[in-house]
Formats: C-alpha cells, structure tokens, sequence
C-alpha cells in the first residue's frame, strides 16, 4: 500500500501537536541503538512502581498468568517487559525513519527451512503470530525472504497514520489491510498470497469464543481456521523474542498438519496452546499492556477495575 501523500489538511491548527510528535520520534530513532537501550531502561526502572493504567494492566495481567511466582519474580518480569515494550517502540520508529537493513541486520531467523518449504508449496499461506514485542523486527525481516499482507489497526489521527505506518511500509514488500476489510484480504490470500496476522487480542466473543488461555477463559477470534478452510490456506505460526545482543529472534514452526478441522474452538485452543508455551518461554517479551482478558463470562467480575 503507497504511503499517502501530503495533504493540505494536515496543517491544520488541530494536528500543530502530532506534527511534534512526528518530529520527537526522528529524533529518537536518530539516537545510538545504544542509547535506545539505555532510555529503555531507565523508563522502565521509572515507571515500574507507578501506577499508570498501562502499567496497573501489565501488573494485573501478570499476576493472573504467574499467580504462583513470588513478588519479587512479578516485580522483576514487569521491569523487563517495560523495557521490552520500550524497545518495541523504538522498533517502529526505527522501521519508519532508518534504513532497511539496519532494521533487518540486528535479527535472527530460525526454522526458515520452513517457511521456504510452505511458500514453495505454491499454495496460500497464513502466517499466525502473537503480539510479541519484537513484532517490528520480525515484520521486516519476514519481507527479507517474502512479500507478504498484513492486518492492521488504522490509526485515527491522519497525520500520525501517514507519518508512521506508511511512511515505514512503504520502504518494504508489505501490503496494508485494514481489519475490517477482511473480504479483499481473503481474496488476496487465495490467490497463493501470504497473510500475517496476529489473532491474540480481546475482540469479545461474538466472533469468537472463550479458550484457556494460561489456565483463564480468554475471549478468542475463531477466524484463523474460518480463513484457513475458506482458502485452503497452510497455517504457519511463529514467534519472535529478544536475545542477549539486544537483537531479535525470529522462530518458524512446520505448518500445522491435520489444521483446520470442523472443530472451529479445538482449532483456536490449539494455536493458543501453542502461544502460551512461547510466552513462557521468553515472558518479558509479550505485550502485557492490552487488555487480553476484558471480556469475561457472564457473572465474572472485570479483571481491570481500579482499586
């Protein structure tokens, strides 16, 4: 998808605030990568005892995941994501104003033995991931091997639409659906095409479903098998975390065999089964701060009310 071009509109007085912002995150992707690493520490040492409603909800959401570790493990997790999701943003920042390579030359691919196998199947392929921290990473680095689509959020604000996302997916092989243009996506993803999407956020439950997500009934889109049955699509789910040389990982698994069935919930518990077990494995490395557990079953009070 082009980048949208300048508008006149855009120098209206209202957008005098975001033209700001536009400018303070050249600034910060401009900085040393060592220096995005040290800003990211020092938020998250400042933030980790506040009581911000995004940090109260990582508080919250990972108290309910690990209600068996200690305080001290919490407190330690919550710090490390803090500066995991802090790095994150720099992660975008970086993809919309530095060069490609420098994006794609600080990750690791593991497993794309894979994913070449998948594309070479000359069949549809639907990428399935989480919303890891390392998402930006993996997305430019993905467009190394592939051209792929991707389902996004538009954002509300023009000006910052244009000047991040656009202005970032411009400089690589990607193609913009928004989520709501799902029938022009499935038709692209039938023609042999390769769809990323990250299915692992609370949509409530009329297009979905409750699964056991860390031992907890999660509001869950059913769609992934819905798309995979409508196109005759491989799933391929992969995952991504940050290593010790502040660089990314990027992990493909085999494409699901035996994937979809006529059991849309079994499908969807199957590929959250699979989720859980990555976040596990690099917990810091998950974005704690939505809100995965808004919806809940009838007579279950909220996770997220203010004390």
């Amino acid at each position: 998808m082009a980048s949208k071009k300048f508008k006149i509109s855009f120098l209206h007085p209202k957008y005098w605030l975001t033209w700001l912002v536009v400018v303070l995150s050249w600034l910060l992707a401009s900085v040393p990568r060592s220096w995005q690493y040290g800003l990211s520490s020092w938020v998250a040492n400042r933030l980790v005892s506040t009581g911000g409603r995004r940090i109260s909800t990582i508080w919250r959401n990972i108290e309910q995941c690990f209600p068996n570790e200690t305080d001290g493990y919490r407190h330690e997790l919550v710090q490390a994501n803090l500066k995991s999701s802090a790095l994150m943003l720099f992660d975008l920042l970086n993809m919309v104003w530095r060069k490609p390579l420098d994006m794609t030359s600080t990750a690791t691919v593991l497993g794309i033995e894979h994913l070449e196998e998948a594309l070479a199947a000359d069949k549809p392929l639907l990428l399935v991931t989480g919303h890891f921290t390392p998402i930006f990473q993996a997305t430019t680095k993905l467009t190394t091997i592939t051209p792929f689509n991707a389902i996004y959020r538009r954002l509300n604000n023009p000006v910052m639409e244009a000047n991040l996302y656009q202005r970032g997916v411009e400089k690589y092989p990607i193609n913009l659906f928004h989520r709501k243009d799902i029938r022009n996506m499935l038709e692209k993803l039938a023609d042999n095409g390769t769809v990323f999407i990250s299915p692992d956020q609370d949509f409530g439950v009329s297009r979905g479903a409750f699964v056991s997500f860390f031992g907890i009934p999660t509001a869950t889109i059913t769609t992934i098998p819905q798309y995979a049955r409508q196109t005759n699509a491989q799933v391929m789910l992969f995952s991504a975390y940050r290593d010790e040389k502040n660089g990314a990982v990027i992990e493909f698994e085999p494409v699901l065999e035996n994937y979809p069935t006529d059991d849309d919930v079994a499908d969807t518990q199957r590929w959250s089964d699979w989720l859980e077990e990555k976040i596990r494995l690099h917990p810091a490395d998950y974005l704690w701060m939505h809100k995965r557990f808004k919806t809940r079953p009838d007579g279950e009070a909220s996770f997220y009310k203010r004390k």
